[in-house]
């Protein structure tokens, strides 16, 4: 066998790679592939999807979020409210001279001193009359028949205002003035329901007090009671306004009280409540038991004031009547959001002819509002009704099933039967 033959060997193989003709073919462009599309879908629709969830994250963080915002913010604003208050009455104080309030107190006291009178009553009551007085009233907060209480002249002309349980069964009054003086007095009138009571005397030169507006006499401000406290006569005490629209056992549903902490004690009775302008803003009437405890209660001068011109024009006070049986509502059926508006439920109608069934009210409706004013309770509706005169007519709202409705209803004058 020629080895030659094995060594030799075609052309195309046996030639060096890098002697192969070099060539450079033109390069071709890669392929696109076309994106993958869901054929059932549309740039729009997806745009519209995304905007449908960012809108429902919205709402659902307004949901949650904007109410604790809200209320962050109305609290961030009363804690400024109250900043700045602190800071101004801190500045305020530095500049309080205490001789300057002394003297304050001081006019005050000298203000109202030469009006305030001391009543002596003489009463032809029997031992056993006294004994029956003194059991219905012990206990009840509304001092016990005595010989003795306080009054407040309210016009230059001689007219007195005091309590009508001060001077209940007197037979011989007698009023003693600032001056020294000592006159006896005549009633004007009386009104047992809010325990107001007038007289006259016959005087000259007499200073009266002015009056105040309690409405507008705010919890926490300086008050001063003048009275005869256990025959002391003038003496005067200081405190605060603790509250109002109190009831107490003493009272009854046309009464509606001031609180204070002034001291009052028995003797007090009829004597004035004052404000820190000197004015007439409550008539002292009631305690908590028979000494002072810390609590005590004054008719507020806007009553007294509207009763008093009552009696003072006629004797008596021409009290409004309705003519139903009322009840507090039950919470299950308060109506409304403010959960200090109650109204007062309709449990019942009086016999016969009535304002209110005239007018097509009917039991278990609930009057809300009286000639556009809210009805806060039972007690608030009575008052509004025995303030209004007979005769007048009024627009009621009244809440019944699940609806409201307006009614014009004209208040009858109380019967004589219910004006104890």
């Amino acid at each position: 066998m020629n080895h030659l033959d094995f060594d030799v060997e075609p052309a195309e193989y046996s030639r060096p790679a890098d002697a192969w003709p070099q060539s450079t073919p033109s390069p071709k462009p890669p392929k696109e592939i076309p994106p993958l599309r869901n054929q059932s879908s549309s740039p729009g629709a997806a745009q519209a999807l995304v905007s449908l969830v960012m809108l429902g994250v919205l709402l659902l963080a307004t949901r949650f979020l904007v109410p604790t915002l809200v209320e962050e913010i109305r609290y961030a604003w009363h804690r400024g409210e109250l900043r700045a208050e602190y800071e101004s009455s801190g500045e305020g104080l530095r500049n309080v001279s205490m001789n300057s309030l002394a003297q304050a107190y001081q006019m005050v006291t000298q203000r109202v001193g030469p009006s305030v009178v001391h009543i002596d009553v003489e009463r032809d009551l029997t031992e056993q009359e006294r004994e029956l007085a003194v059991a219905i009233r012990r206990g009840s907060g509304m001092e016990l028949p005595g010989d003795q209480g306080s009054g407040v002249i309210v016009d230059d002309q001689g007219f007195v205002l005091t309590n009508y349980h001060v001077i209940e069964g007197g037979s011989d009054i007698h009023v003693g003035l600032s001056d020294g003086r000592r006159v006896s007095a005549e009633v004007v009138g009386m009104d047992a329901l809010t325990d107001i009571a007038i007289l006259k005397i016959e005087a000259n030169g007499l200073l009266p007090v002015r009056w105040g507006d309690s409405d507008k006499s705010e919890v926490g401000t300086p008050v001063w009671a003048v009275g005869s406290p256990f025959g002391l006569d003038r003496t005067v005490t200081f405190g605060i306004l603790s509250g109002k629209h109190r009831a107490t056992k003493a009272g009854t549903r046309y009464q509606d009280f001031m609180q204070s902490d002034v001291a009052v004690n028995p003797g007090n009775s009829g004597g004035p409540l004052i404000n820190s302008a000197g004015e007439l803003i409550g008539i002292n009437t009631a305690i908590v038991g028979e000494t002072y405890r810390g609590v005590s209660f004054s008719i507020p001068s806007n009553v007294a004031k509207q009763v008093y011109e009552r009696l003072r024009s006629s004797g008596y006070v021409n009290r409004g009547w309705l003519g139903v049986a009322l009840d507090e509502v039950p919470e299950s059926r308060r109506h409304g959001d403010d959960p200090l508006i109650r109204g007062a439920l309709v449990r019942g109608l009086a016999n016969g002819s009535s304002p209110a069934r005239n007018a097509g009210i009917l039991p278990d409706d609930i009057i809300i509002a009286f000639n556009s004013q809210p009805v806060r309770d039972m007690g608030a509706l009575m008052r509004m009704v025995g303030d209004t005169t007979g005769g007048s007519t009024v627009s009621m709202e009244i809440y019944r099933g699940d609806s409201t409705r307006l009614v014009d209803v004209e208040i009858g004058m109380r019967p004589d039967d219910l004006k104890r």
